[in-house]
């Protein structure tokens, strides 16, 4: 009978988590979605493991096989370096149909930016039957490397020497701010790139007449750009949306969403006659240690050269789901096998209850798991994957070990608990450390603590904006620098000791309990009940202290930073810079003014932040018990009078 019952317990589970991978993930119709190559694409050729920033290149070859890939997805490549190994890209694109957009990197540093130039010449005039447009620079006023004069200089040195047009690119922004660099141009070539706004645009955003606002905001710039300088083409040198990555305001990175904008892009610009290059060819890791997960996943192709989608064809959230699926539910049915196989007092009621839970713990960990590993571009990354895989993994073991204890009855004696963080604390270290891994609820709470203090420590660097200057050893920079905007809503990763705890605790309350009890629901989301251990054995019991406060200083500290910091994370993910001249908000530095204008826009923040708030729950009960309890006696006159 009980093998009855766990068969049927694991199908109907199984059949929940086959739901759970494949409805989001199911492949998806795009309206609009064509099989006409795209006009031109950004080509950055660097693999797994070459950088710019470590100087370790692609080889001609593998150039080559990256323009052989992209055979017939565009019509045209851009380049942003002359050097690199990149001649490769004018010497042999047209082998395989390709114009080429040839740009120069230039810089703070003179000597390297006339390198680059003279290499641009030289190309330009040697490849002229491939090289169809000339970019000398790329966002240097938005990084601040040169000056519009300086840019001018190096502008009209290329101009002199090569008969092809010849631009310079940037945000659309420092075109308006400098005009005087049109004069200088063939064409005018813009950045717009709606993720990376002052005040991003969502791709399900819509306009009061009902047109998407995205599409709205593509065209509006362009015309702005056109009308501000008539005279001039203007081309689109930069536009794309990421395929991973966190959100900003309502501006969802995604496969999906990625092939959704590129649609409406293309809309627009068959519809408007747009000239335009989309960003970029292939997903470039080295950008993950600059500007996140999302600053290495905007290629039309991942970094092993896959296809994240086909043109023309449906695309899928995530291509791998069925590969999840399976060990989510391999792990799932081993643990109810275990459960089963040790517990053999366990009630049918108790197989099913455990069933469930040994599947959700076992899917929500194969998708913290895999997110951190598919975002593992670097070694302090593949680290933290390591990390976090052993430390939900053991914070999970906890949380079963007590689910099958409170199920079977065979729970510890709660005079040993630790029922509040200090008391918890110091039974932890009084415990021979053999005996940790018996001890269920003692892991839990020291392993629920290191969470705690991760989820605080998230919030805050997602939270705040900190520049500090920049330290030179040597050659060698690195800028003391946090920049929430590069930093993902590590979701996945606090969904089991919040979400998947909570519904476990909040289940116990629902249990019939022989006796009343005071405060029963504060006492069973307690921390000291962390596990969830319910009314056979007892609830656990606080030492009566002197001070109703002092006792609870750990859980104050802990539930006010986890309260006011996830508030601080809503609040600044709704902010916003304008530069438009206006007044009102609070004044930066720059000059631009933070504006709330995108409270709860973000879902990926307010997630993070609901995540956060259940995490203090169950010091918030501990700090009310705790408070709720008579105080201790003072002791005898004879116990403190002198001898």
């Amino acid at each position: 009978m009980r093998a009855l019952v766990a068969l049927l317990a694991f199908v109907v589970v199984a059949a929940l988590n086959y739901l759970w991978w494949w409805y989001p993930n199911k492949p998806v119709e795009i309206a609009g979605w064509t099989t006409a190559p795209l006009q031109s694409v950004s080509f950055a050729p660097y693999r797994p493991g070459q950088s710019p920033l470590t100087r370790t290149f692609p080889t001609p070859d593998q150039i080559e096989s990256d323009l052989k890939r992209l055979q017939g997805k565009v019509g045209a490549v851009r380049t942003y370096s002359a050097g690199e190994n990149l001649e490769t890209v004018p010497q042999r694109a047209g082998k395989y149909g390709l114009k080429v957009w040839h740009g120069a990197w230039l810089n703070n540093n003179e000597k390297e930016n006339l390198e680059q130039i003279n290499l641009l010449i030289d190309h330009a005039n040697k490849y002229k039957d491939t090289v169809e447009r000339v970019i000398v620079g790329n966002e240097v006023l938005l990084r601040k490397d040169l000056t519009a004069n300086q840019l001018r200089r190096y502008i009209r040195q290329v101009k002199q020497r090569v008969s092809q047009p010849v631009t310079y690119a940037d945000v659309w922004e420092f075109w308006l701010r400098n005009p005087q660099l049109a004069d200088e141009v063939d064409f005018i070539t813009i950045h717009i790139l709606p993720y990376w706004e002052d005040e991003p645009i969502g791709l399900e955003r819509k306009e009061a007449d009902g047109k998407l606002a995205i599409e709205k905001h593509l065209v509006d710039i362009y015309k702005k750009v056109q009308a501000r300088f008539p005279d001039k083409k203007i081309v689109i040198g930069e536009t794309g949306w990421p395929s991973d990555g966190r959100m900003r305001s309502d501006a969802r990175p995604g496969r999906v969403e990625q092939v959704k904008f590129f649609s409406i892009f293309r809309s627009a610009a068959e519809r408007e006659k747009f000239d335009y290059n989309v960003i970029e060819a292939f997903d470039q890791y080295w950008k993950a240690r600059q500007e996140g997960t999302v600053g290495a996943a905007w290629g039309l192709l991942d970094a092993q050269r896959d296809d994240k989608f086909e043109l023309g064809k449906p695309v899928s959230a995530e291509p791998k789901w069925q590969l999840l699926f399976a060990v989510s539910t391999i792990v799932g049915a081993l643990l109810l096998l275990a459960y089963v196989s040790l517990r053999r007092s366990s009630a049918w009621k108790g197989i099913i209850i455990f069933a469930a839970f040994a599947q959700i713990v076992a899917t929500c960990y194969v998708q913290a798991t895999w997110i951190d590993l598919s975002r593992a571009f670097y070694f302090e990354r593949s680290v933290g994957v390591v990390f976090w895989a052993l430390l939900l993994a053991l914070f999970s073991y906890a949380l079963l070990r007590g689910i099958a204890d409170s199920l079977t009855g065979k729970m510890a004696d709660p005079s040993l608990y630790g029922a509040r963080v200090r008391e918890a604390w110091h039974s932890w270290r009084e415990l021979p450390r053999y005996r940790i891994l018996q001890r269920a609820d003692l892991l839990a709470q020291m392993l629920y603590l290191v969470l705690t203090v991760l989820c605080i420590f998230y919030l805050i660097v997602i939270s705040i904006d900190w520049y500090d200057g920049v330290i030179r050893i040597g050659d060698w920079f690195r800028q003391i620098a946090i920049d929430g905007r590069y930093r993902d809503f590590p979701i996945w990763s606090f969904v089991i000791p919040s979400v998947v705890l909570m519904v476990w605790k909040t289940i116990t309350i629902l249990r019939s309990e022989p006796v009343s009890r005071d405060h029963r629901i504060a006492k069973a989301l307690s921390f000291g009940r962390l596990l969830g251990y319910d009314g056979s054995r007892g609830f656990v019991r606080m030492d009566r202290r002197f001070s109703r406060f002092e006792p609870v200083l750990p859980e104050i500290f802990l539930a006010g930073m986890l309260i006011f910091w996830a508030i601080v994370m809503v609040v600044t993910e709704g902010a916003i810079k304008l530069h438009d001249g206006g007044s009102g908000g609070f004044v930066s530095a720059d000059g631009g003014r933070w504006v709330i204008r995108t409270l709860f826009w973000n879902t990926q923040a307010n997630w993070f932040a609901f995540l956060a708030l259940l995490m203090a729950v169950p010091y918030l009960a501990t700090i009310y018990v705790s408070i709720r309890e008579p105080l201790a006696e003072p002791p005898p006159d004879s116990y403190t009078s002198k001898w």
